[in-house]
């Protein structure tokens, strides 16, 4: 029959103790995800309230984040068998590397330093109104003081 030979590769798998030793890793990875996920979590709840208080952001915090970051995709990879490479502590703890494709514009003010801020006073952003457009009345309007459904025909007027 066709399917005692899909029955015994089955078994094998089944048999195979590779396959029960990246279940466990998985479980050990998955408990460590949640860890991480609540750490990274926590560095952001720290770098908005460092924003928000100094105005400019923690280069620590920035680097942890973007560690965390790198190892979260690194373990979900390993969870969802997109790599067999298991992640930290079997492998290095991955390096933050900042791209410098993802920075704002608004990284550009923060370089200056306070005293030349300022020095330079900003100006005021000018507003520019829209030129008023003149109405003109149409020719079927009626003369100021009369009414528009008083019900007289054009030419007509009323002795009201």
């Amino acid at each position: 029959m066709a399917d005692e030979p899909i029955a015994e590769e089955v078994k094998e798998h089944i048999k195979d103790g590779s396959v029960w030793l990246r279940l466990l890793y998985m479980i050990l990875f998955a408990i460590i995800y949640c860890v991480a996920e609540a750490v990274l979590t926590a560095v952001v709840v720290f770098q908005f309230l460092w924003v928000l208080f100094t105005g400019g952001r923690n280069e620590k915090l920035l680097a942890l984040g973007g560690q965390l970051s790198t190892f979260i995709y690194q373990v979900l990879r390993f969870l969802t068998y997109n790599s067999d490479v298991k992640p930290y502590p079997f492998d290095e703890w991955p390096a933050a590397e900042p791209a410098k494709a993802e920075t704002s514009a608004s990284e550009a003010p923060q370089a200056q330093t306070e005293s030349q801020a300022a020095a330079k006073p900003k100006a005021a952003p000018k507003r520019v109104r829209p030129a008023a457009k003149k109405v003109e009345p149409k020719a079927e309007e009626k003369p100021e003081g009369k009414a528009a459904d008083s019900g007289d025909k054009p030419g007509e007027t009323s002795d009201t």
